[in-house]
């Protein structure tokens, strides 16, 4: 297989390098070649967080080209947004609706745009978009950060990760502590369960063919 590339995009203490940890580890167990490479923005201050993960049977370059994202899994709106260069016709791009307002924002007096606008805008490169609440399904979970796992739940069950459902849930829960484990299983599923309840909502941005 050529290389399958994922961006995964959010902001500092979403859990962006567990989530792409854990497709690594996940991927190496399925047995591919994996690279991965890690962009830290300002993540203490709430800044902008992008992992590259890239696997396959060779893969040389961690760094994913600019339109060349098979997947890319948004912690936050507005990220998803600002990695629109990665996105082609065929990319799947999953999208956690809760907003994260940046604090120059929030200083400069700036407006954050509105979810339908970000749509818009992610939509005029892919139409396939699958927003789903993951803050309120993390709740449903136990807790509230296991957001980045219910996002793998979700791209999960969509088909489009080239890695099994059940390899990438026994990893996630593999690398958090044994305390935290039943939380991130139970999250991982109501995420999985979400994938069907996007493509039968209406109240959900789908606007394209999967």
């Amino acid at each position: 297989m050529d290389a399958y590339n994922i961006l995964v995009v959010g902001v500092g203490g979403q859990g962006v390098l567990f989530a792409s940890e854990a497709i690594g580890e996940a991927a190496l167990e399925s047995g591919f070649n994996v690279r991965v490479a890690e962009v830290h923005g300002m993540a203490q201050r709430g800044g902008s967080v992008v992992c590259n993960v890239r696997l396959g049977e060779r893969v040389h370059s961690p760094m994913i080209p600019e339109g060349e994202s098979h997947l890319i899994i948004a912690l936050e709106p507005l990220e998803a947004l600002r990695y629109v260069r990665y996105m082609n016709r065929e990319t799947l791009i999953a999208v956690n609706s809760n907003a994260v307002i940046p604090p120059g924002l929030i200083i400069s007096g700036g407006r954050y745009p509105s979810l339908s606008e970000i749509v818009k805008g992610i939509g005029e490169v892919s139409k396939n978009i699958l927003i789903v609440d993951a803050l309120s399904k993390a709740k449903e979970a136990g807790s509230p950060a296991a957001q980045n796992v219910v996002m793998l739940g979700l791209v999960s069950a969509s088909g489009k990760l080239p890695i099994s459902s059940e390899i990438l849930k026994k990893t996630v829960t593999q690398l958090v502590k044994r305390k935290f484990q039943d939380v991130n299983r139970r999250a991982f599923e109501i995420g999985f369960k979400s994938y069907m309840e996007a493509l039968n909502s209406s109240s959900l941005y789908l606007t394209g063919k999967l």
